[in-house]
């Protein structure tokens, strides 16, 4: 399978990006609810998908990190 091909600036933006769509999603869908007094299913299923984005960009991010830091370690141990 062919990978998508991504320039760098963007494929470092892409969690930050991901965490503040999730981050303003999750907090239009509470507002919205407190406004209207109950949660209707378009509201929830918006406060579920700024939740599963907010996970994907800090699940991205502690992985890049994690291997940043390991490879780091790798390349200090072999020197």
């Amino acid at each position: 399978m062919r990978r998508l091909w991504w320039p760098e600036p963007l494929y470092e933006a892409r969690p930050y990006a991901a965490l503040v769509l999730g981050l303003l999603g999750g907090v239009l869908a509470l507002a919205h609810a407190a406004a209207v007094g109950s949660w209707e299913l378009r509201v929830t299923l918006a406060f579920a998908a700024g939740c599963v984005v907010l996970a994907y960009g800090a699940v991205v991010l502690l992985r890049r990190f994690a291997y940043r830091r390991r490879s780091r370690w790798n390349r200090e141990r072999r020197s």
